[in-house]
């Protein structure tokens, strides 16, 4: 007789321990059907052992009913990054198996590869150079930085290529699904092995590849955050292209960081893990920066194309526009008269940012979250935050008089203050409005070798390679500077960088614009001269005498509450699990307090927020399995939170 431990399929903290029936074939991974809490319910089997071998249980064990053949057998590594990363993220292991496998059934859709790839082209003497030092190093963490255009493509198209013919597979993790049309029209010229995933397929093509991947019938796995957990046989190599971007974070529960669990199946597999961006993060830069052994450079851009001049705009300055600066309008003119394209980002959607009553004043919210009502040219008042939305009216919500007036800065007026100044050019717009699947992005990203100018949000910042960009424009950025959170600095330069680089990539003397009401702050003057170093290290001197990352790990508890007593009262709670922290370990302690965004969805938020010495993190989340719980109040851990709104 044998006894099974089994994660149950519903949210409870612990696993559950069954006896196999004797005449009942069973293995670690199979999901077997049991009784628990007198329903039926499904468990998987993530460890078996003798009944002789096992310590007393306080409850009778039941027998194990029968194996669910409908369900794929899940591998010991998956298993094993479950518990990982039930511990990591300080979660059930019910929920971090959610995270990883969630419910899969046995799809048999054979896998149909492309019979003919073309060779790979030959590296350049600096790639070839990154290309062999990663291999050579006794290091299996690797970060490349490269300039925009430097070529990392071809570097990461060799390694899987290297890892390929080892009999390995690969991951390449993207930013977003905006970039998977360009990868999987790159790498499927080359390979043959390959499959996409992303939020926009189908249930059903999700699971298909799931099982395709589980048989062993793909090699390669492209697409964002959730497919490092794609169930790849002899993982071989790990790629985290952009590795700077903020949507690498998941942020629902559970919060995991791609990053961390990437490093985790890769020290798994003993595989290879490569870290790639133009403007890498300062953590990490911090963990990867020694030129002997795991960091690389890649200085220029693939075949000397020289990087573009930055222009920064002072719009305190009288301008005929105040939506457009006069000298960006001429650039735009000089650009479009020598026949290349434009590129303009405006980092809001919609046409207006907020609403504001021109008579006593009030700026028009969503009541669900205290936040300012966005206008768009629908003729619909959105909230950003939890979708609401409400028919346009010019009606004031406070004084009712029909006065409201539309403020700011926002896409859909800059597209149309565009068609007015130049009204015999073609412009595509791309955002969230008008492009919501990769369908209707993939036809827009083709429309843009017809137009004359591409309009669009950050989504056009990521990793695009358009051809004959000679300008970019960068407008309504200054409200990044004054976002409450440690890393809003660094976020706008990487923003600026990666939208600088779309510029002139297939040719020398292209230029960038940049309007901002504060042309002075220190981050123009590090993305004028292109200074990712310079600007690393002077964020690393803003941070290290306040204690953040990469000094210290952080860890923020968002706790919600419908009715904003029953969260204030939450906080003498907290202060007494706050005063158990402070004689064991070295911990600094933020709050409780309001959150930044004080109410979402008609929940009013509050948080605490620590700051943990990297030798005291296992112990730090030891104890928050004490921190307190109250019916009336909802909690959300976020470990290395890359938000703290």
């Amino acid at each position: 007789m044998r006894i099974a431990h089994l994660i149950i399929l519903t949210n409870v903290s612990k696993r559950y321990s069954y006896i196999v029936p004797s005449n009942l074939t069973v293995d670690v991974g199979d999901y077997v059907n049991v009784t628990f809490a007198k329903r039926k319910q499904v468990g998987l089997v993530v460890e078996l052992n003798p009944m002789n071998n096992e310590e007393p249980v306080p409850y009778a064990l039941s027998e194990i009913h029968d194996v669910d053949t409908k369900r794929p057998r899940i591998s010991e590594e998956l298993i094993l990054l479950s518990k990982w990363f039930s511990t990591h993220y300080c979660t059930t292991e019910y929920r971090a198996l959610q995270c990883i496998v969630g419910t899969k059934k046995i799809r048999e859709a054979p896998f149909t590869a492309q019979v003919f790839p073309e060779p790979l082209n030959e590296l350049s003497p600096v790639q070839r150079n990154t290309f062999d030092n990663i291999l050579g190093s006794p290091y299996k963490t690797h970060l490349i930085h490269g300039v925009t255009g430097s070529g990392k493509t071809q570097v990461y198209a060799h390694l899987i290529h290297h890892a390929i013919e080892r009999k390995e597979t690969a991951i390449l993790l993207i930013p977003e699904i905006s970039l998977t049309p360009q990868f999987t029209s790159f790498f499927s010229t080359y390979f043959s092995g390959l499959a996409v995933v992303h939020s926009g397929l189908t249930p059903k093509r999700k699971e298909e590849i799931w099982s395709q991947c589980n048989r062993g019938e793909i090699s390669i796995i492209i697409g964002p955050r959730s497919a490092i957990f794609m169930p790849l046989k002899s993982l071989g190599v790990i790629i985290v292209d952009e590795e700077h971007d903020a949507s690498y974070k998941q942020e629902s529960a559970p919060r995991y960081f791609t990053h961390e669990v990437a490093k985790q199946r890769a020290k798994m597999n003993n595989a290879l893990l490569v870290f790639g961006s133009a403007t890498p993060s300062l953590t990490t830069y911090a963990e990867l920066n020694d030129l002997t052994k795991n960091y690389h450079q890649m200085l220029t851009r693939f075949n000397s194309v020289s990087m573009p001049k930055v222009h920064v705009l002072d719009m305190n300055t009288n301008q005929t526009s105040t939506l457009i600066h006069d000298q960006m309008v001429a650039a735009i003119d000089q650009c479009l008269k020598q026949n290349k394209k434009v590129l303009i980002m405006v980092n809001r959607r919609g046409y207006s940012s907020f609403l504001k009553c021109r008579r006593c004043g009030t700026i028009q919210q969503c009541n669900a979250c205290n936040t300012s009502y966005t206008y768009h040219s629908d003729g619909v008042f959105r909230c950003h935050r939890c979708l609401e939305t409400k028919p346009m009216t010019r009606e004031c919500t406070n004084c009712k008089s029909f006065d409201v007036e539309y403020y700011g800065i926002a896409i859909q007026k800059v597209h149309y203050e565009l068609m007015h100044l130049f009204p015999d050019i073609t412009i595509t717009r791309i955002d969230r409005d008008n492009v919501k699947n990769i369908d209707q992005l993939q036809s827009a990203l083709e429309d843009v070798t017809s137009s004359d100018i591409l309009i669009g949000t950050q989504m056009i910042a990521k990793g695009h390679n358009f051809p004959n960009v000679g300008m970019v424009g960068i407008i309504g950025i200054d409200v990044m500077l004054n976002f409450p959170d440690f890393r809003a600095s660094e976020r706008m330069f990487q923003l600026i960088t990666q939208m600088a680089g779309r510029a002139g990539r297939d040719h020398s003397g292209s230029h960038v614009y940049i309007q901002s009401f504060q042309p002075n702050h220190y981050v123009f003057s590090f993305a004028k001269s292109h200074d990712s170093y310079g600007f690393l290290k002077q964020e690393n001197e803003f941070r290290l005498p306040f204690g953040y990352p990469p000094f210290k790990c952080i860890v923020n508890i968002i706790f919600s509450a419908k009715e904003n007593e029953h969260a204030l009262k939450f906080y003498q709670l907290i202060i007494q699990f706050n005063a158990t922290l402070s004689d064991e370990l070295s911990v600094d302690v933020i709050g409780p307090k309001p959150a930044p965004i004080e109410k979402a969805s008609h929940y009013y938020r509050h948080n605490v927020f620590y700051k943990i010495s990297q030798y005291d993190v296992t112990k730090f989340k030891q104890k928050l399995q004490a921190f307190p719980v109250n019916r009336n109040v909802r909690c959300v851990i976020d470990i290395d939170p890359q938000s703290l709104l």
